[in-house]
C-alpha cells in the first residue's frame, strides 16, 4: 500500500507511550512502524514536570496506518524494549495542532466567554470530564494523580480542587499544570505592588517602552530547577579602614545605589510573564526596587576566616532570588578577620552575562575613595513598562502564527554550524549529520577538528542543591612573565593552569580519565553598540583541555593549538547562532519543554565536562561607597548540564581573582584547588624558566 493510498483508505491514531530514557528507544519504535507501512506524522514530548521520575519520557505519537490495523495491533508495534504503550485513541488529521496553539485556543475561547471555563479545561487536557468538588481533608500539596494516572485532583483553593478523568491515556504531569496557567489566565488580575517612595534621581514624566526577554535571556529563567540556580555574581572583598568609622555600613551602600539607579536598569527591572506562558516574558521597571529588601547586612562569627566566608557565600549561592521582586540581591559582609568586609553580590542570568554584570558593578563602584556624585536624570529617565494582558495574548498569538517561519529562516542559519552548538557534537551520529547540512547547503566542509564526546568524569554526576566555594588570586605580572616567556596569551596561561590544577584533583580523587576532558568557555559577541544593554550576548566555545598527558612539558605544548583551533571555529560560526537555537525552542507553559529537553540531553550525553571563563577587569583600584576593593572573585553557575564544579576568573587592579564554585557531594574538597593552582603555577614558572611567583 502506497503512502497515499494510506493517507485516503487508512486512519489516523493518536497514541501515548512510556520511553526509557536512553539512546535508540524512539528509532526502534519508528523502525517497527515503518515495517508495517505507518506513517509517523508527528512526536511529541509530553511535559516533564520536575518531581517526575528520573529515567522515564512520555511521548505522544499520531500516525497514519493502513485500514486492516486496528488499536490492538498499532499498540503492539509501539511495545517493546524500553517502550510501553498507555493509551490509544483515533484522531483527525484536520483537529492536530501543536499544544501551543492548543493552550492559545482554550485560553482565548473562556477569556471571550464562548465556552465555560470548565469546558476550557476540559478541551485542554482532551479529558473525558472534569468536575469541581470539595476536599474534604484539607487542601492538597499540590496536583496529585491516581494510581493508574487516569485521574487527576488538581487544587483550586484551600478548599476546593478540580477533578479532571479521562480514560484512554494517563494524564502526564506537565499536562495538568497547563490548568493552573489557564486560570491565572482567566483570573481577576492581581493588585499592582505598592510603590517604594521615588528616589530623587527618578523623574515621574519618564518615557515609556516595552522591553521582551531574548530567548536567550528566557532559557536562563528556563532551566532554573530545584538544584539548578542561574544566577551570577562575584564576592568583592573590601579594605574599610580609611573610613572615617573603620567600617562600611548597608546604609551607605544603599544611598550610593539608590542615586544611582537612573544609570543601573537592570537592578529596576521585574520580571512580568505572559499569560499562559505563549511568549516570552517582559521587564517591568515602573516601580523602584525596595533596597531594604535587596541589599542587607550579614555577618561572619568570629574569627572570620577565609573558610568562614567560603562557606557563607556558598550558603548565600544556593538560594533562588523571588521572582516577584527585581532579580537581584547584595550582602555587606562583616566580621572578617583585620577588619575586613566584603560585598557579595548576585544577579540572574537572565538580566546580565559576563561583560553586562562587569558593567553592572562598575557603575557602582568608584575610581576614588570619595563616592562620585551622580547628578539626578536630566529629563525623561526611560522606563520599560510591560503590555497589557490582553496585548501580550495578541502578541503571542500573532508570533505563534509567525514563527514557522521565523524557524525555516533559523534552522537556514545554525544548519551549516550545527557542530558548533553546544552538545550536539558529542551526539550519535552529528558529524554524519553536520556533513550531510553542508552538502545540502552546498557549503564547504569544515576540516578544524572538534572536541569529541566528553569522558565520563565525576564533574557531571547530577548536582544537590547544596553548594561549596573557594578563591584564590595570581598577580598578572607573573602570568604575563609566563606569556611571554612561551609565547602564549594570558587566557592560554589561564587555561593551563586549570589544566594542571584539574588534573592534579582528578589524580588525587583516583577519577582521572584516559582522554582529554572537554570545557565549555563562555565568550561575549557583544558588539560595541550593544555595551551598557544589559541582557545576554553570549556563545561557547568548547575545546579540550590535556588533563590526561603526565607531561607537564607536552601538555604545555598540546594546550595552544587546542585553543588556537578552537578560536578558528568560534569566529567561523554566527555571533548569533545560541539566540538562533534558542529561538526554536517553543516557550509554552513557562518554558516547560526547556526544563524536558534539557532533562533528556543530560541523560545522552554532556556537552562539556565544566565551563571555565576568563572575564577582562580594570587594571586600576575601585572602591565601594569609599572602602577600597581588595579582589573581586567571580561566583558563577554549575548544573546538571555544565558540571558540578565552575572556574571563573576576572581579571582586577594587577591580579587575576579565581571564583570555584562546586557541589560539595561530588567535590567535597573545592578548597584543594586553591593548593592546585599554587602548584601549578609553580610548575609553569619551571617550564618557562622565571622567577619565583606566588599564589595569593
Amino acid at each position: 500500500m502506497e503512502w497515499e493510498q494510506i493517507f485516503d483508505e487508512g486512519h489516523t491514531w493518536r497514541v501515548r507511550a512510556q520511553l526509557a530514557d536512553r539512546p535508540g528507544s524512539l528509532a526502534q519504535v519508528a523502525a517497527r512502524l515503518s515495517e508495517r507501512r505507518c506513517n509517523l506524522l508527528s512526536v511529541t514530548v509530553l511535559p516533564v514536570s520536575a518531581w517526575a521520575e528520573a529515567g522515564s519520557v512520555m511521548d505522544e505519537f499520531v500516525l497514519r496506518a493502513p485500514v486492516d490495523l486496528d488499536a490492538t495491533d498499532i499498540a503492539a508495534l509501539i511495545t517493546g524494549d524500553g517502550v510501553e504503550c498507555v493509551g490509544i485513541t483515533t484522531a483527525s488529521v484536520n483537529g492536530l495542532v501543536d499544544s501551543e496553539t492548543a493552550v492559545l485556543r482554550a485560553g482565548l475561547a473562556a477569556l471571550t466567554g464562548k465556552v465555560p471555563v470548565s469546558d476550557a479545561i476540559t478541551r485542554l487536557l482532551g479529558a473525558d470530564s472534569v468536575s469541581l468538588e470539595t476536599m474534604p481533608d484539607g487542601p492538597l500539596d499540590g496536583v496529585v494523580l491516581s494510581e493508574n494516572g487516569h485521574v487527576a485532583h488538581i487544587p483550586l483553593d484551600s478548599r476546593h480542587c478540580i477533578v479532571a478523568m479521562r480514560e484512554w491515556a494517563p494524564f502526564a504531569d506537565g499536562e495538568v499544570a497547563r490548568v493552573g496557567a489557564l486560570l491565572d489566565l482567566v483570573s481577576e488580575p492581581e493588585p499592582a505592588l505598592p510603590e517604594s517612595p521615588r528616589s530623587a534621581a527618578r523623574v515621574p514624566e519618564a518615557a515609556r517602552t516595552t522591553r521582551q526577554l531574548s530567548s536567550l535571556d528566557v532559557q536562563f529563567l528556563n532551566a532554573e530547577n530545584d538544584t539548578t540556580f542561574l544566577h551570577v555574581g562575584g564576592l568583592t572583598l573590601l579594605d574599610p579602614s580609611a573610613l572615617p568609622s573603620g567600617k562600611l555600613t548597608v546604609d551607605a551602600v544603599r544611598n550610593v545605589i539608590r542615586s544611582r539607579l537612573h544609570l543601573i536598569g537592570p537592578l529596576r527591572w521585574r520580571l512580568r510573564k505572559v499569560p499562559l506562558g505563549l511568549d516570552f516574558p517582559y521587564w517591568d521597571d515602573t516601580i523602584d526596587p525596595d533596597l531594604g529588601y535587596h541589599i542587607r547586612s550579614v555577618s561572619v562569627p568570629a574569627p572570620g576566616t577565609e573558610t568562614q566566608l567560603c562557606d557563607l557565600v556558598a550558603e548565600l549561592s544556593a538560594r533562588q532570588l523571588d521572582r516577584s521582586r527585581p532579580l537581584w540581591e547584595f550582602y555587606l559582609i562583616s566580621g572578617l578577620a583585620d577588619g575586613k568586609q566584603a560585598l557579595y553580590s548576585k544577579v540572574h542570568h537572565a538580566v546580565i552575562d559576563g561583560v553586562s554584570g562587569a558593567e553592572v558593578m562598575a557603575a557602582v563602584m568608584d575610581l576614588t575613595p570619595e563616592p562620585f556624585h551622580v547628578p539626578p536624570a536630566c529629563g525623561a529617565v526611560t522606563q520599560h513598562a510591560a503590555p497589557s494582558m490582553m496585548n501580550m495574548l495578541k502578541a503571542g498569538a500573532m508570533k505563534s502564527v509567525l514563527r514557522p517561519v521565523a524557524s525555516v529562516r533559523q534552522v537556514q542559519r545554525v544548519l551549516p554550524h550545527l557542530l558548533d552548538i553546544p552538545g550536539v557534537g558529542a551526539l550519535p551520529g552529528a558529524a554524519r549529520a553536520g556533513r550531510e547540512a553542508k552538502r545540502l547547503l552546498r557549503r564547504n566542509a569544515e576540516s578544524i577538528p572538534r572536541p569529541g564526546t566528553p569522558p565520563k568524569v565525576v564533574f557531571n554526576e547530577r548536582i544537590t542543591a547544596a553548594r561549596s566555594f573557594a578563591y584564590a588570586s595570581v598577580p598578572l605580572s607573573d602570568v604575563k612573565s609566563i606569556k611571554n616567556a612561551l609565547g602564549f596569551t594570558v587566557n592560554d596561561v589561564v587555561m593551563a593552569l586549570c589544566t594542571t590544577a584539574l588534573r592534579q584533583w582528578l589524580l588525587d580523587h583516583d577519577a582521572l580519565p584516559d582522554a582529554p576532558i572537554v570545557v565549555g568557555m563562555p565568550v561575549s559577541v557583544r558588539t560595541p553598540e550593544q555595551h551598557g544593554t544589559a541582557g545576554n550576548q553570549i556563545s561557547f566555545m568548547p575545546t579540550t583541555l590535556p588533563t590526561h598527558e603526565p607531561d607537564p612539558g607536552r601538555r604545555l605544548e598540546l594546550i595552544r593549538p587546542v585553543l588556537d583551533a578552537a578560536k578558528t571555529r568560534f569566529s567561523r560560526a554566527p555571533a548569533s547562532l545560541l539566540h538562533d537555537v534558542t529561538a526554536m525552542i517553543p516557550q509554552l507553559l513557562d518554558g516547560i519543554i526547556t526544563r524536558t529537553v534539557f532533562r533528556a540531553a543530560t541523560s545522552v550525553t554532556m556537552p562539556f565536562n565544566l565551563l571555565i571563563s576568563n572575564v577582562p577587569g580594570p587594571q586600576l583600584p575601585l572602591y565601594v561607597a569609599g572602602a577600597r576593593v581588595l579582589a573581586n572573585y567571580p561566583v558563577s553557575v554549575i548544573s546538571d548540564i555544565s558540571g558540578a564544579i565552575n572556574i571563573t576568573v576576572m581579571s582586577y587592579d594587577g591580579h587575576l581573582d579565581f571564583g570555584i564554585l562546586a557541589c560539595p557531594s561530588i567535590i567535597p574538597d573545592v578548597e584543594s584547588f586553591t593548593h592546585y593552582l599554587e602548584q601549578a603555577l609553580k610548575e609553569l614558572r619551571v617550564l618557562a624558566e622565571v622567577d619565583d611567583l606566588s599564589v595569593r
